[in-house]
């Protein structure tokens, strides 16, 4: 039932998120007629059978809550779609690249190549980001101009260069900002915005940070 179902939805311009769920509970309601039918067929009475189960049911959901937990968090994601396979995505607890979400669980790729495994219910209870879900993302870099250096030629050079590098976008263009006066130098703050999408703004910053030391002034 489930594979025809993924089959048969695939043909479509279905979501893959939309397949999963769609695929799931057919796989469950299918296994739960095929139980019924399969104990009326065996002669077993049902009205009896949930009567007389009823209290091992109860003690069977406590000792179960967090499957149930987590697989209903997980059809809720599905549907709710926050994040998609290919996001980078960070709770409190964990953080790293969505490779497969599954309905008990999501599985992450941590930066250091690490499988991380995130029980759904902690994804739909805690504060999640997702890091993907704009197409630019928003960079800024600290940095200290001596007092002793020309303040207007320090900002036209770190703009210049920052312009320079492949990666940062030019709408809006970079913007260097006054965060305080320190010790010996002004405290600045360089923002640019990088197109997720196309480059690496993790990359983007170091290439930033390489070609700045070089040319200016930084502590």
């Amino acid at each position: 039932m489930r594979r025809g179902v993924e089959r048969t939805l695939r043909r479509t311009d279905a979501e893959r998120h939309v397949v999963v769920v769609v695929a799931t509970l057919a796989f469950y309601a299918a296994a739960a007629v095929g139980l019924v039918v399969a104990l009326s067929i065996g002669g077993v009475n049902l009205g009896v059978l949930i009567g007389s189960l009823g209290l091992a049911t109860v003690a069977l959901g406590f000792a179960l809550q967090d499957i149930v937990s987590n697989f209903t968090a997980g059809i809720v994601l599905l549907l709710e779609h926050p994040f998609t396979e290919g996001d980078h995505i960070a709770i409190p607890d964990a953080e790293g690249e969505v490779e497969e979400i599954r309905v008990r669980a999501t599985r992450l790729r941590a930066a250091n190549g690490e499988l991380v495994i995130v029980p759904n219910k902690l994804l739909f209870t805690q504060v999640l980001t997702n890091g993907s879900a704009a197409m630019r993302r928003r960079v800024e870099v600290p940095l200290e101009v001596p007092y002793g250096q020309d303040a207007a030629r320090a900002r036209e050079v770190l703009l210049a260069t920052a312009a320079e590098i492949e990666g940062v976008g030019d709408d809006p263009a970079p913007r260097l900002l006054t965060d305080d006066l320190g010790q010996d130098g002004r405290r600045l703050r360089l923002v640019f915005w990088v197109d997720t999408r196309r480059h690496d703004a993790t990359q983007v910053r170091s290439e930033l940070l390489d070609r700045l030391a070089g040319g200016v002034g930084l502590s």
